[in-house]
């Protein structure tokens, strides 16, 4: 049977068990991980956390797939409408987490587009998008009392509004 590519969209923090289960089918997996270092007393620790929280990436045919949904870990079975495109970003993101293992995943906003502060001293306060220069940061002009403030906010801070 011909295997077509899926991303499984699994429950929260099963990740790693839903991996163990195509290892143990001997399947082809992809879970792309990024490293996390935090300090516990005194002490710095690495971990690997997933990149995509919650996907998994795989090859399945309909008797796998069929395997995989009765383990009960997954959500959904997302079937790739364009693999060769997933498997080219794919292999890009692969890459860069070679040369940067503090890879992480950010909102992709668009200019113009309303969003949200949802943490930090700006909690609440919305604004539009405004993209500075080639860096990732993002600008939101504030509209307090008729006039607009503009202020660099991380992306990760930030999430959708709507009016």
């Amino acid at each position: 049977m011909a295997r077509d590519w899926y991303v499984l969209h699994v429950k929260p923090r099963t990740e790693k068990r839903v991996m163990a289960f195509l290892e143990s089918y001997k399947l082809f997996r992809y879970l792309p991980l990024r490293v996390k270092v935090t300090k516990v007393q005194r002490r710095k620790v690495r971990t690997e956390l997933p990149l995509f929280p919650g996907y998994v990436f795989t090859r399945l045919d309909a008797d796998e797939r069929r395997k995989m949904l009765q383990t009960n870990l997954l959500v959904q079975t997302i079937p790739v409408p364009n693999p060769r495109e997933m498997v080219h970003q794919l292999r890009q993101i692969s890459r860069a987490a070679r040369h940067a293992p503090e890879l992480r995943t950010v909102n992709p906003f668009k200019a113009g587009e309303l969003v949200r502060v949802k943490t930090g001293p700006f909690r609440g306060l919305e604004g539009h998008v405004r993209r500075e220069g080639a860096d990732a940061t993002i600008v939101v002009n504030l509209e307090i009392l008729g006039q607009a403030v503009a202020t660099s906010i991380s992306p990760e801070d930030c999430e959708r509004a709507e009016r």
